[in-house]
């Protein structure tokens, strides 16, 4: 197998294998079983939000000052660390803690993981004249990962029936794989030449990466749209269980169910390729609001259309965002705090929304809260519309 091959395999292999796709459908089910409350689930959310935040920006800057892929190897171990204490330790303490490494885990690969990537396709092309294109693999990876994901979590609830903590243990056996074919590859230093200046602080180059984006009108528009519309999604994803359940839809059906929800979401990143599917796409768009208003409605086949419609948008939200983010990358050498920056907006923003939405729990109901979903949605899609129009007018003149 030539070179070229082999890489492609690793990277995609690393990316598939490092998934909550084992245990995310079941894990609403899996806190309730250990008498947690609706509150305590988004409370969980707000601590795995937090740590991310903590270490967002500290994660991008050390994986430029000490290698991307310690940086990967790290988020590995977090990873694997967070699905050992829900297993080790089911309380209160126990998945507070969990969350917290979650978080930490997904700091640490926010801005690293693309960088090395990216780093190593580049280097590669340059010494051994491989024809390796990290965008294409990119795309093909996420495409991949839905297929994979929808088999996993096909027998997800399979797992939990047997034993609640298989899908968690199974998970972290897939982790570690991963970060093994990680530290199979060449380490950062192998790939890049050092650098000739001399390196900014910390706090310099924080400045200088929000400056650098801030500076950037499209970026920052399209960024706090995806954002808006992407968190919502994720918040609203921890609470399916919740919906079919009102809707009467039977817990042994929710993994076969999210299994599905790959297959849709592999879709998504389709519409993103092909431009033949922009109206597709615009239809979605639209409807994608009144999707929260169809959750609440208590009738299984609106309830499963309303979440086809929201899977579809948060796959293409996704897809279009990173690849938008990636070819903004201008310089390698400081490619990873430049994501790390992205996605501490990200947390930030994220974060807000996830304490709004705790709020929001303990004083109206659940139905109320979907209706403030949707008005969220909307306003961001027509804020976007207007502040993208207003970008070519000033690009024209």
């Amino acid at each position: 197998m030539e070179l070229s091959r082999k890489i492609k395999l690793k990277i995609a292999l690393s990316c598939l294998l490092s998934t909550s796709s084992l245990y995310t459908p079941v894990k609403t089910i899996f806190l309730l079983h250990f008498l947690m409350q609706e509150q305590d689930i988004s409370f969980f959310k707000f601590i795995f939000t937090l740590a991310a935040f903590v270490f967002e920006l500290p994660s991008g800057y050390l994986s430029d000052k000490f290698g991307n892929r310690l940086c990967l190897i790290l988020s590995r171990l977090f990873s694997i660390a967070s699905l050992l204490f829900y297993c080790v330790s089911p309380n209160f303490a126990g998945f507070l803690t969990a969350n917290f490494l979650l978080g930490m885990a997904d700091a640490w690969e926010s801005g690293a993981k693309d960088s090395y990537f990216l780093m190593l396709c580049q280097a590669l092309n340059t010494k051994y004249n491989t024809a390796l294109e990290y965008r294409e693999i990119k795309i093909s990876v996420t495409k991949s990962s839905y297929w994979m994901n929808f088999v996993l979590m096909f027998f997800s609830t399979f797992l939990y029936d047997k034993n609640v903590f298989y899908p968690f243990i199974g998970s972290a056996v897939l982790l570690t794989v991963s970060a093994f074919l990680i530290l199979t590859l060449p380490p950062d230093k192998m790939l890049a030449p050092q650098k000739s200046e001399k390196e900014k602080r910390f706090l310099d180059e924080t400045k200088f990466m929000f400056h650098k984006i801030i500076s950037n009108k499209p970026l920052l528009i399209e960024m706090f749209y995806t954002i808006t519309c992407t968190s919502i999604y994720i918040i609203n994803f921890e609470y399916y269980a919740v919906a079919f359940r009102q809707a009467n839809i039977p817990d042994s059906l929710i993994g076969p169910i999210y299994a599905g929800f790959m297959l849709i979401n592999s879709m998504g990143v389709l519409i993103y390729q092909r431009k033949s599917l922009l109206p597709v796409r615009n239809l979605l768009l639209i409807l994608s609001p009144f999707s929260f208003v169809l959750i609440i409605s208590g009738y299984p086949l609106a309830v499963l259309m309303a979440v086809v419609i929201q899977q579809l948008c948060y796959s293409y939200y996704n897809c279009n965002f990173e690849i938008y983010v990636l070819d903004s990358i201008d310089d390698l050498s400081q490619s990873s705090y430049f994501q790390s920056t992205i996605s501490f907006i990200n947390v930030v923003y994220r974060m807000t929304l996830t304490l709004i939405v705790t709020a929001l729990f303990a004083q109206i109901s659940f139905e109320w809260t979907y209706i403030v979903f949707a008005l969220i949605i909307l306003g961001a899609s027509l804020c976007k519309a207007a502040l993208s129009r207003l970008e070519v007018r000033k690009r024209e003149l």
